[in-house]
């Protein structure tokens, strides 16, 4: 296989095991923890990825995995709500004090 990347979902992850799936190509691409970049913590559900795709003993897996930010409508509101949450808590903080 050619060393481009893909795009795709986490599908499932199973922590206690360390390993799991991605979906959003013709079929569910395996992944090691090892192999997904831990600085902003574990795999979560839905977390868009991209990927390169080797092959491990006649199977396929992802490697050089790196989070892709959701571009989404529905994930900006939500950021933008975070964020307001985050400073609207920090003024009461100083308020109160």
């Amino acid at each position: 296989m050619k060393n481009e990347f893909h795009q795709g979902k986490i599908k499932q992850y199973d922590a206690t095991k360390g390993f799991g799936f991605i979906g959003g190509l013709e079929q569910d691409i395996f992944f090691h923890i090892s192999d997904f970049p831990l600085a902003e913590g574990e795999p979560q559900r839905h977390e868009r990825v991209k990927f390169v795709i080797a092959t491990n003993h006649g199977k396929l897996k992802a490697i050089k995995i790196e989070r892709v930010k959701d571009q989404s409508e529905k994930a900006k509101k939500t950021r933008a709500v975070q964020n307001n949450q985050s400073i609207t808590s920090a003024l009461l903080n100083n308020f109160r004090k």
